[in-house]
């Protein structure tokens, strides 16, 4: 299934209008399910977008968290050239399956080209049109595409069907073209549109254009009205024709004249696509990957094979050889016992002879005593029993490996039914937040930015304002009138989110009303971001103990991660871990806390937090080292 410019013009206006007098930037740029391209976009104060270029397909905004492929290829170019740029708007040329994002860079104007034909293409340009990257490189009689050269688009073909006007058609009796071909030539419009106004005005899509009506023309007028009426519409409901799990087609009409599919309506254009081709194209990524382990596990299982067959083999002679050691020490000549037990004896030279079951190459004097063969059976048994461990040992490695390669695709197999919709962050999420008693929010800064917010945005009249002793502290605030024990889990925040974490040193912690703290410095002094003056009294908690506590909590309907002073998810966490500074790498401490978390809750709320990726885990971690406490 491809877009057709019509459904790219519907999908570019949707786009613009999410858009509209918001500051977005380019956060970043991934390959996903190996041939898409997802777009990170922030604003701040915002939820972050993503939208999903597919040259093959088309662009869609998407909802959905899609695994990220390595970061090789066209997206590092496209990495070099865009991250941070500021978004400025999406366009379409009239009439053509082309998409061009533009942005606004350090370096001037850039824009991404989109083309959704022939395979498709993802070109980087800069304000003159020259071309810094180009995903495919190009050379047909009418345009080249590479690095370096000037960016031109194909030869307009016909003229966009968005510019249709009355009276367009006045002239359409004077040639003999059939009439769906001459509609087709002059304008940007898919077969499939083309066809269904024809059947719908009951005009043979054969009928020269000369043999029309002047009342045949005019209900084509009407009907291509119609349509371009659709078009511009902010209406966003679309007719879905399915094959299965797939989108076999889409319209923006429903074809149930000219086509024999049977289409539905849906309401939303960019939800169709996202919710079928987004996980129709995650399920071809997801089997593409399995194809690796699946040979993986052959050979896995090969190998397995081979390695029991030779522990068995092993085995069974180091047996024999005790076996036949045994005899040996008790008898007066070995040729009785290896006759009896059709054991091979080879004349080898004069007085000389070779025992192939014991050793092939050995040597042995042809009148050997039985009592020294019999040792020397002891000793190729006890070879053969250290070969039998070191097989056993490898043997139990390779199941390993194998085990945890049908773990892996057991995982992904999981997966392909369906892909994770990125969970919005709530707006005091991208804060500290924790929760005292009857659900009052506490919000404190991240950085020095964050700090500035906290004060300039959300600090209101009658709020206490909280801060640490210590370059490096957040500003935590909250309604005046709440408790001294309240005070002392705020305090408890302050300081432990502050950099006395790293140095693992209590600190002292004061508070004071909101109108004592001064966003600006006095005349002839500066401050660095994110501070302010205090005027007054402050009133101090001294050598404030670090110490918080990480859970897995329910608020607003979200099952998030808090973390907060111990006594504050003790009383509000479904499931929490106690942290200390220490020498803890916060990878991996985020990593024990997940594991933790999953282990201590049940089996549906487990799932959730399994779900969520390690950095969502990390985020709530103060800076620095740190360890965990036994709850």
């Amino acid at each position: 299934m491809e877009l057709s410019s019509i459904e790219i013009f519907k999908i570019i206006s949707a786009l613009n209008k999410e858009i509209e007098s918001d500051s977005i930037y380019l956060n970043n740029v991934y390959q996903v399910m190996n041939d898409s391209y997802l777009f990170k976009l922030h604003q701040v104060g915002k939820p972050k977008k993503y939208v999903m270029v597919n040259p093959k397909i088309g662009i869609w905004a998407s909802k959905y968290d899609i695994d990220k492929d390595e970061s090789i290829g066209y997206v590092t170019a496209l990495r070099k050239n865009l991250l941070r740029a500021k978004l400025i708007k999406f366009e379409q040329p009239p009439g053509e399956r082309i998409c061009i994002i533009h942005f606004e860079t350090k370096k001037g104007l850039r824009k991404i080209i989109c083309e959704f034909f022939r395979g498709g293409n993802i070109i980087v340009v800069d304000e003159n049109n020259k071309i810094l990257s180009c995903l495919k490189k190009l050379k047909v009689r009418h345009r080249e595409i590479f690095p370096g050269s000037v960016y031109e688009f194909p030869p307009l073909k016909a003229t966009s069907i968005e510019n249709f006007q009355k009276n367009d058609l006045k002239n359409i009796n004077e040639t003999e073209l059939e009439i769906a071909k001459w509609i087709g030539r002059n304008y940007s419009i898919s077969k499939k549109y083309i066809e269904e106004i024809l059947k719908k005005i009951e005009i043979e899509k054969e009928r020269k254009c000369n043999t029309l009506s002047d009342e045949e023309i005019e209900n084509l007028e009407t009907e291509i009205i119609g349509l371009v009426k659709i078009i511009k519409s902010d209406d966003m409901s679309v007719w879905i024709a399915r094959d299965g799990e797939m989108i076999d087609d889409i319209s923006l009409m429903n074809l149930d004249i000219s086509k024999e599919k049977t289409y539905h309506k849906s309401e939303s254009l960019m939800s169709e696509l996202d919710n079928y081709i987004t996980l129709n194209l995650s399920r071809v990524q997801t089997t593409n990957k399995q194809e690796p382990l699946k040979n993986k596990i052959t050979e896995l299982e090969k190998s397995i094979k081979l390695q029991e067959e030779a522990y068995n083999k092993n085995k069974n002679k180091a047996i024999e050889l005790r076996n036949i050691a045994t005899e040996l020490s008790k008898a007066n000549s070995y040729i009785e016992i290896f006759k009896g037990k059709n054991i091979e004896i080879i004349k080898y030279r004069k007085n000389v002879i070779k025992i192939p079951f014991i050793d092939s190459e050995k040597e042995l004097e042809e009148n050997i005593a039985p009592i020294k063969l019999s040792s020397l059976c002891f000793d190729y048994a006890k070879k053969m029993e250290k070969k039998i461990k070191a097989i056993e040992i490898a043997s139990n490695k390779l199941k390993g490996d194998l085990e945890k390669i049908r773990n892996k695709m057991n995982e992904r197999e999981e997966m392909k039914s369906t892909i994770k919709v990125k969970e919005e962050m709530l707006w005091f999420e991208k804060f500290r937040w924790f929760i005292l008693p009857e659900e009052i929010l506490v919000i404190g800064g991240r950085d020095a930015q964050s700090n500035v917010n906290i004060i300039k945005k959300y600090a209101k009249q009658n709020d206490l304002v909280f801060h640490s002793d210590i370059v490096g502290s957040p500003f935590f605030i909250i309604k005046d009138g709440i408790s001294e024990s309240s005070i002392a889990e705020i305090a408890t925040a302050t300081a432990s989110f502050s950099r006395a974490w790293k140095t693992q040193t209590s600190v002292n912690v004061y508070y004071v009303k909101y109108e004592q703290v001064k966003k600006g410095a006095p005349s002839g002094m500066s401050m660095s971001k994110g501070s302010f003056m205090i005027e007054g009294k402050k009133n101090i908690l001294k050598n404030v103990k670090l110490e918080l506590a990480v859970g897995a909590v329910k608020y607003q309907d979200k099952y998030t991660i808090m973390s907060g002073p111990v006594e504050a998810l003790t009383r509000e966490s479904l499931a929490w871990v106690r942290i200390q500074p220490g020498k803890g790498k916060s990878s991996d401490i985020a990593k024990l806390i997940k594991n933790k978390l999953i282990s201590k809750l049940n089996n549906d709320i487990s799932e959730i937090y399994k779900g969520k990726s390690i950095d969502e885990y990390l985020r709530v971690l103060p800076p620095g080292g740190s360890e965990i406490l036994d709850n």
